[in-house]
């Protein structure tokens, strides 16, 4: 066990086999290079990149895909050489979160997402070579989106619905009926 004085939860006991090595440190961070990451609420889509060298450092991150289900990280395979994957799937993708005052403006930068590879606790946070994402993407506003998209769709698919079921109730029914 490691411990850990933070600023946010005190002083915490941290498995040697949790910590997350980034060789690279992090953009503005290159110092610091070893991490654990902890639940924000056992609830919350959120969680905590708590440096573990810097008490009073520690990131927020999401899953991209859960208020951007398009978003797609194009990595060189110089940079996942470096994570030593053996697999696609022990990799894993999170965003660093800002949350201001008002978290309805909280944002995510899409531009410089973190890969880690989970199986041999190794992360990297890459620059995308894309001008499709931002270092400031608001997440309120794409949830607020895809509801709406999400709603917008449902709408669409019930008055078609109702419309089929009005053509079926108003076409002439076919067949004969003898009356003998």
């Amino acid at each position: 066990m490691i411990k850990v004085k933070t600023t946010r939860f005190g002083e915490i006991d941290v498995p040697e086999g949790d910590v997350i090595h980034l060789p690279s440190g992090l953009i503005g961070f290159p110092e610091l290079k070893q991490y654990v990451l902890l639940d924000h609420d056992k609830d919350s889509p959120f969680k905590w990149f708590q440096s573990v060298e810097d008490g009073a450092i520690a990131f927020v991150l999401i899953d991209p895909l859960l208020f951007n289900p398009e978003y797609v990280a194009e990595v060189t395979d110089a940079e996942l050489a470096e994570l030593d994957v053996q697999a696609e799937e022990d990799l894993v993708i999170s965003v660093i979160v800002t949350v201001p005052s008002n978290p309805q403006n909280m944002t995510a930068n899409l531009k410089a997402p973190l890969i880690f590879n989970l199986k041999n606790r190794r992360g990297k946070q890459v620059i995308l070579n894309t001008s499709t994402f931002t270092t400031r993407h608001n997440i309120m506003e794409e949830v607020r989106k895809r509801t709406a998209s999400d709603e917008a769709a449902s709408v669409q698919e019930a008055v078609k619905q109702a419309k089929s079921d009005q053509s079926a109730e108003a076409a002439p029914k076919t067949g004969s009926s003898k009356k003998s």
